[in-house]
């Protein structure tokens, strides 16, 4: 069987814990978390958002699905492939102040800040379309510093 990249939008009631108790539901099965978001907003007991993408073959994300459901800190639970257009994603990095992004029809580039001899653009698109865009960025070693990654639904 094989494996396909998968994001987990995970509502969860925020307790101690409820980290530890999903992410142990992936140790079981071996499957290693490339991603871990967790919404840490509002008190505890605060309902709160844990987004978590993975590879895995689809049955057993089926079974990831249907055990992370389980779970009493869990109140709901959304899956989706990686390539999925209901996600979006936004990073924001640090490049070199005479940086010129290059055109691109999938991912939006937004100039946001100037400071020194760097500035912050924000790139946003899908999950897929933004992470393919930052990979060769990496590599060229054009971003000095990746802020932050956020996904939203």
């Amino acid at each position: 069987m094989t494996e396909a990249r998968w994001i987990f939008v995970i509502d969860i009631i925020k307790k101690p814990g409820v980290l530890n108790a999903v992410t142990g539901v992936f140790t079981n099965w071996g499957i290693n978390l490339e991603t871990t978001m967790l919404n840490d907003l509002g008190p505890e007991g605060s309902n709160g958002k844990l987004i978590l993408s993975f590879a895995c073959t689809h049955r057993k994300m089926q079974i990831l699905e249907r055990t992370v459901s389980r779970l009493s800190k869990v109140v709901g639970l959304q899956s989706y492939p990686y390539e999925t257009h209901d996600l979006r994603m936004i990073a924001a990095c640090h490049v070199p102040l005479e940086y010129k992004a290059e055109e691109n029809e999938t991912v939006e580039i937004e100039y946001l800040k100037r400071r020194g001899d760097k500035q912050v653009i924000y790139i946003t698109g899908t999950v897929a379309d933004v992470d393919a865009y930052l990979k060769p960025m990496m590599a060229r070693k054009e971003i000095l510093e990746l802020l932050i990654t956020i996904l939203t639904v």
